[in-house]
C-alpha cells in the first residue's frame, strides 16, 4: 500500500487532461511494492487517447525525424503501433508539451535529460529552440527515437516499460 504522506497529487493542465492527475513521488519508494506504478489516471487516459488528442505537429516531426536519419528505423513510423506508442510516450510525459520541464531535469515532449539528449548527438540547444532549419520537435524526436532504439529495441517495449515501471 502506498504511504499518503509521501506522495502529491498535481492537477495537469493540456488538452482534456485538465481534470486528470497525476501521482508524482517524493524521494525513492521504501518498499519494492511501493516501486512498482501506482495507477495514474493520465497513464490510463494517455494509453487509451493519446493518438486521437497528438497535435499534428507531434506526427509531423515523428515522420522526418524517422525518415531524415538512417539510424532511426523507418519502422518506427511505418509501423502504426510503433508510431502510436511514440505518441503514449509523449503524452504520459508531457502531456504533448514540447517545453515541459521536469523538476528533476528531463525535457521536451519525450522528457530526456541534457546527458542522454547529447549521447544522441543532438545539442540541448537545438533540442530545446531547434535551429535554423528545423523545430525544437523535430530534434527531440530525433534524440527520443535514438534513444528508444539504443535503450529498448522499439517504441513498443520502450511504452511496455512506461506501463510497466511509470517510466521509459
Amino acid at each position: 500500500m502506498t504511504n499518503p504522506a509521501r506522495i502529491l497529487h498535481v492537477p495537469l493542465l493540456a488538452l482534456s487532461l485538465a481534470a486528470a492527475t497525476a501521482v508524482v513521488w517524493q524521494g525513492a519508494p521504501a518498499t519494492a511494492q511501493e516501486a512498482r506504478p501506482q495507477a495514474s489516471s493520465q497513464l490510463t487516459w494517455c494509453n487509451s487517447n493519446a493518438v486521437s488528442a497528438a497535435p499534428s505537429v507531434l506526427w509531423t516531426r515523428i515522420k522526418s525525424a524517422t525518415a531524415d536519419h538512417s539510424d532511426i528505423p523507418s519502422s518506427f513510423w511505418s509501423d502504426v503501433t510503433y508510431r502510436d506508442d511514440i505518441a503514449r510516450i509523449a503524452c504520459y510525459e508531457s502531456t504533448f508539451n514540447y517545453h515541459d520541464i521536469n523538476p528533476a531535469g528531463y525535457y521536451g515532449w519525450l522528457q530526456m535529460s541534457k546527458s542522454n539528449i547529447v549521447s544522441e548527438s543532438v545539442t540541448f540547444s537545438d533540442y530545446w529552440y531547434g535551429s535554423s532549419t528545423q523545430h525544437a520537435g523535430w530534434y527531440q524526436c530525433t534524440a527520443g527515437e535514438r534513444y528508444i532504439h539504443a535503450r529498448y529495441g522499439n517504441p513498443a517495449a520502450a511504452w511496455q516499460h512506461e506501463l510497466d515501471y511509470g517510466w521509459y
